[in-house]
């Protein structure tokens, strides 16, 4: 569904596409291309077994403003195309090789008008390119192959079915100048907060069309759209640490952004936040039981469980280069209890949640998958790229290059503990252990919008292991109810296993969107393509995991008192 985002780096390339009545030259064009590039032939050598083309278009509209000012605002039309050419067959290929190599076209100078003759000549000259580098590339996997034992023989690609797609492209009408005004009127809000660092208030809202058409007879032509606003404000504590909080909201519709008033509000409820967590004590190390409250349970569990349903392959390699495959923390566990008995999971792109797929970019169906089934790991997030048990996709190829990626993930328990519940039995488990209090996460930093210096610290500070999310709204509950925030503590140790951990589910069911872009952390801003993603799971108590005190070196506190600050002093 969020393709198009992928877009978002050619827009310093952009002129108006234009979407006119009548037949589709474009779509045409691209047809016609690929029927002719499908009989590629240098001499001898192998001719393409497998061609698709893809071009996504549109428009995208973004402002920021902070403390009620302006940073920055513009519309950018866009149009970008895709060539995927695979010579040999589908048992033996070019992909899969750690060293691809081989000629490359200019992808940046896709043309923008309507020009079928124009999007034929740039799509001759791509694929001409892919097909050179094809040839160059299954060469020195041949090579390559002459010189190590493969102990698993896998296909190279998957058959899949011939699948139609075709809606036609209905341009939204969206206000550019009046969201303009909206994110303006709602970073106004910062201002009653003399003492933050930053606040500021950015949305972005894209409009595209999808096209992609293969030497396998699938045609796939659907619109695709997305409004994201996010809301982020940062002040320092006395000791000089910098805290932070946000807030996003995501539509798949344009019509359905949040009013004005919603926002307005949204950035007073992270002011303030970010305000009592500058107040709060620093945290000390913790061991025993974390209570994920809220949002903090389909956060924890987008990112141990989500990012680790999918199985790696390992290329072929010439001989004394290391794999770039990295394994993930489920891999090899089918069959085995990953969770409590109480547990199922299930992956389903049906919903019309902000997940909701129809098909891949593979152009496979999306479908409805079981993952885990009474705490039993039962099955992975499958694309094209045969792995190790699996044969076929199950249309969750959602990232660059065709990397899977979940759709609307959703979690739910046979036995639901009420949330007040949950609460006296982890003070039960605290008392029994001696712990002056029990910890409680209402929100995680999950995607992060941490700065990237910060962001290594996180990851360096995981060491082998894979790096979560800092906490962002910690607090101690004691014996007798009262809680205490506290700052400056991070996760440590938590990972995959955790989730054999948990030993109850609250009665809640909260749905959390995100955008997943595979950057570690989830880091806004960073990777290299997007999906949009749904994840719905209660409260979650999980026993022995660890909270560390984070030892970093503080920031100075400025020198002088901000403006507003100043202002008022005189």
């Amino acid at each position: 569904m969020i393709r198009v985002q992928r877009t978002i780096a050619f827009l310093a390339f952009l002129a108006v596409p234009v979407f006119g009545a009548g037949p589709d030259v474009i779509f045409e064009g691209m047809k016609t291309e690929l029927k002719r590039a499908s009989t590629l032939n240098l001499g001898q050598l192998e001719k393409p077994y497998f061609i698709s083309y893809a071009i996504d278009e549109g428009t995208s509209w973004s402002a920021s403003a902070t403390f009620g000012g302006l940073v920055g605002e513009g519309s950018s039309p866009f149009r970008a195309g895709e060539v995927h050419l695979r010579v040999g067959d589908y048992k033996f290929d070019n992909s899969n090789f750690g060293s691809a190599g081989g000629a490359r076209f200019d992808l940046r100078s896709f043309p923008l008008e309507d020009d079928p003759l124009a999007v034929r000549q740039y799509l001759w000259l791509a694929t001409d390119s892919a097909y050179k580098g094809a040839l160059q590339t299954i060469a020195r996997k041949r090579a390559a192959l002459g010189s190590v034992t493969v102990n698993e023989q896998l296909p190279d690609y998957a058959l899949a079915p011939k699948n139609v797609v075709s809606a036609e492209f209905v341009p939204v009408k969206f206000d550019h100048k009046a969201w303009t005004a909206r994110v303006r009127t709602a970073s106004a809000a910062f201002n009653a907060y003399p003492s933050l660092r930053t606040g500021v208030v950015e949305y972005t809202a894209l409009d595209g069309y999808h096209r992609m058409v293969s030497t396998e007879g699938t045609e796939i032509r659907k619109q695709e759209a997305m409004g994201s606003v996010q809301i982020r404000a940062s002040a320092q504590a006395p000791d000089g640490m910098v805290l932070r909080d946000w807030a996003v909201f995501y539509a798949g519709n344009l019509d359905r952004m949040p009013s004005e008033a919603v926002l307005t509000k949204a950035a007073k409820e992270t002011a303030d936040s970010v305000m009592k967590l500058a107040a709060a004590p620093m945290g000390e190390a913790y061991s025993g039981p974390i209570l994920f409250e809220g949002v903090a349970g389909p956060q924890l569990l987008a990112e141990i469980l989500g990012r680790n349903l999918s199985i790696a392959r390992k290329p072929v390699v010439p001989r004394g280069m290391p794999s770039q495959a990295a394994a993930t923390e489920l891999e090899g566990r089918r069959g085995v209890r990953i969770m409590p008995e109480m547990f199922d999971v299930v992956d389903d792109p049906t919903k019309p949640m902000f997940g909701h797929e129809d098909v891949d970019d593979e152009g496979v169906p999306s479908a409805r998958i079981s993952l885990v089934e009474k705490g039993v790991l039962k099955d992975f997030f499958r694309t094209r790229l045969p792995v190790r048990g699996y044969a076929e996709s199950n249309g969750h190829a959602r990232m660059q290059g065709g990397g899977p990626a979940p759709t609307n993930l959703i979690v739910t328990t046979r036995e639901a503990t009420p949330v007040a519940d949950l609460k006296k039995k982890m003070l039960d488990l605290c008392q029994q252990r001696g712990l002056a209090y029990a910890i409680i996460v209402r929100k995680l930093d999950f995607p992060s919008t941490a700065p990237v210096e910060e962001a290594r610290k996180i990851i360096a500070a995981a060491g082998q292991g894979h790096p979560v999310s800092q906490p962002l709204r910690v607090f101690k509950l004691y014996a007798d109810g009262h809680e205490e925030q506290i700052r400056g503590v991070r996760l440590h140790g938590v990972n995959a296993r955790s989730l054999k951990d948990i030993l109850f589910a609250g009665d809640d069911s909260v749905t959390f969107d995100y955008v997943e872009n595979g950057a570690p952390l989830g880091l806004i801003g960073y990777g290299n393509s997007n999906a949009s993603v749904s994840v719905v799971a209660p409260s979650l108590l999980i026993d022995d995991l660890e909270l560390v005190k984070i030892d970093d070196e503080l920031p100075k506190l400025p020198v002088v008192n901000a403006p507003a600050l100043a202002s008022a002093a005189r």
